[in-house]
Parts: C-alpha cells; sequence; structure tokens
C-alpha cells in the first residue's frame, strides 16, 4: 500500500511544460496526453512507438505516465514506466513510500524478480528530472533490467 500524495492539485501549468519541454521531443514517444483530459490533467502519459525503441519490444505500445505535485521543500512525483509486452515495470519516486532509502527510489520488477534502491537526481528543475528519467530508462534501465535475464 503507498502513501498518498500530500495533497493539493497538481499544476496544469507544470504538465504542459513537461509535455513541451521534454516528452514531445522524445523520439521514441508516439503521444502525449493529458490524463483525464486537458483541462483537469491530473497526470501526463506518453506512449512510446515500439518499433522505435532499441532494443526492441513486442507489438504493444509501452506508457510512461507522470504525476507531479509541486510543494516545499521538495516536489512529489511518480514516474512509471509499463511494457505489457513483457511484464516490465519502472519507477522513479519522490515520496513518502520507502523512506529508508532516501527522499527519492528507483524501483523495477520484472516477471522474475524485483528491486528498488534510493537515487539522486543531478538536477532540480522538473524538466530536467524529467529528462534526466527518459534518458536514463532508454540507455540503462530498459536495456540492464528489462532484458537482463534475456535468453532470447
Amino acid at each position: 500500500m503507498s502513501v498518498p500524495h500530500p495533497g493539493g492539485d497538481p499544476n496544469a501549468n507544470l504538465y504542459a511544460q513537461l509535455k513541451r519541454d521534454v516528452l514531445d521531443r522524445v523520439p521514441q514517444v508516439s503521444t502525449v496526453e493529458f490524463v483525464p483530459d486537458d483541462i483537469e490533467a491530473t497526470q501526463l502519459r506518453a506512449i512510446f512507438d515500439p518499433a522505435r525503441l532499441d532494443p526492441p519490444t513486442g507489438l504493444k505500445s509501452p506508457e510512461l505516465t507522470v504525476k507531479w505535485y509541486r510543494q516545499d521543500p521538495d516536489d512529489w512525483f511518480r514516474v512509471n514506466y509499463t511494457d505489457s509486452n513483457t511484464g516490465f515495470h519502472a519507477g522513479w519516486h519522490q515520496d513518502e513510500d520507502h523512506p529508508d532509502l532516501g527522499q527519492a527510489h528507483f524501483q523495477y520488477s520484472t516477471t522474475t524478480t524485483e528491486d528498488r534502491w534510493g537515487i539522486t537526481f543531478e538536477h532540480e528543475t522538473p524538466s530536467l528530472i524529467l529528462w534526466e528519467i527518459v534518458e536514463e530508462l532508454l540507455k540503462d534501465v530498459r536495456p540492464t533490467y528489462q532484458y537482463a535475464n534475456d535468453e532470447s
């Protein structure tokens, strides 16, 4: 059971900024949408084109969801990647779920394994943190953890 976010409304302008500055610029992303819609916007969802991912995945489009609440002294956020082709999930969370891991943590799960550990971000602004997450997802996380037990 996860600890709920500390309250307040997501900042729709922040979601528009994250969409424009980061997710619309990722070549592997085919669609970015506000959830449930662009008026209420409680989160962002980016849909990856599976043909543009390296290593490749199945036919279904993996998704990245972003929930972000601005607050002092530190923002609360969860960025989750899910690939239903392989059952892989990765998450970067800055919340209160695992205080033993520090301010933020990374977690992943496959059909056979899961793990989590504390992380720090090089940047403090939301757009740069999201860039850092997307780059890590595409460069290190998918190749290292999603396919670690792949025998193909």
